[in-house]
């Protein structure tokens, strides 16, 4: 693998998270716009946002866009991943390296789909990661889990860990753990934008403002999110923190246990992880038939 300042970076896809992970690397500056090619399936429009906004290089064409990269990024709909990949995979260097954001596409149907496709000369087994950012991606402070497969090295992992990294904090796991990311962090923004709907809601049925409550709870969560990074203690004695005996805090927690509030988000955690194999394993199904 070439020194990272060196590489061309190829993005299927045009989506939000490209744009996300495209904004990062610009950024932070791992990577010059010179150096990022996207592509998409018939939108044009998108792609000359993406030139105009970034200054990277688009394309209309996969061909045009793939065939010299070094680096692929699979940002497609994961439905659409075992298409697109058999689509390039005729023209796509030997040598590339893919790096899947596609939640609940495993490594085998990634390989399957690049080593099986019509026209394909190439069956050697592919360096292939498997990585699970969430939308937070979108502000540079994504929490992503990644897995690679067995024929990557240790240069492609400190590419990997790089390029994840400029849009957030990146995390090796096994692949058999992606799915509970997925669970967790991938799906995670939401259940948090829910508590601060129903937070928000909350200051309003007490009386404040819609604006007022908005901007308390941003605050709080914000501050309470800041005590968790920086490590000042953990999450059950920071709650213990805020807990007087008979207090206003033992009050308000007393009503989310009446609710069974702790069981309730573990078992959607836990639902949102079966989910995500579920869609895994029809999309290996969907792979192996088509």
């Amino acid at each position: 693998m070439k020194a990272l300042g060196t590489l061309h970076l190829g993005f299927l896809g045009a989506g939000a998270i490209a744009e996300a992970l495209i904004r990062g690397l610009t950024t932070t500056g791992v990577a010059r716009p010179e150096q990022i090619h996207v592509t998409n399936r018939g939108n044009r429009s998108r792609l000359e946002e993406l030139q105009l906004r970034y200054g990277v290089n688009t394309y209309a064409l996969a061909s045009d866009a793939l065939a010299h990269v070094d680096v692929i990024l699979i940002c497609t709909k994961p439905r659409d991943v075992p298409t697109a990949l058999t689509t390039i995979a005729p023209f796509v260097p030997r040598d590339v390296l893919y790096v899947s954001i596609a939640a609940g596409v495993s490594i085998a149907t990634i390989e399957s789909s690049l080593t099986t496709a019509k026209g394909c000369l190439d069956r050697s087994r592919k360096r292939i990661v498997r990585a699970m950012p969430n939308t937070s991606s979108v502000v540079l402070c994504s929490a992503t889990g990644y897995a690679l497969s067995h024929a990557c090295t240790p240069e492609d992992e400190a590419v990997v860990r790089t390029l994840l990294s400029a849009v957030g904090r990146a995390y090796p796991l096994d692949e058999s753990l992606l799915n509970a990311v997925t669970g967790l962090s991938g799906s995670g923004p939401a259940y948090v934008y829910y508590l601060a709907e129903a937070m928000t809601q909350g200051g309003i049925d007490v009386g404040l403002d819609p604006h007022t409550a908005t901007e308390l709870v941003v605050e709080t969560l914000f501050g309470a999110a800041q005590m968790l990074r920086e490590r000042v203690a953990p999450p059950t004695a920071l709650r213990k923190q805020v807990t007087s005996p008979n207090g206003t805090t033992m009050a308000g927690l007393a009503v989310l246990d009446a609710y069974s509030f702790t069981d309730a988000v573990r078992a959607a955690i836990k639902r949102a992880t079966e989910r995500s194999a579920e869609l895994g394993d029809e999309f290996t199904r969907e792979a192996q038939e088509s």
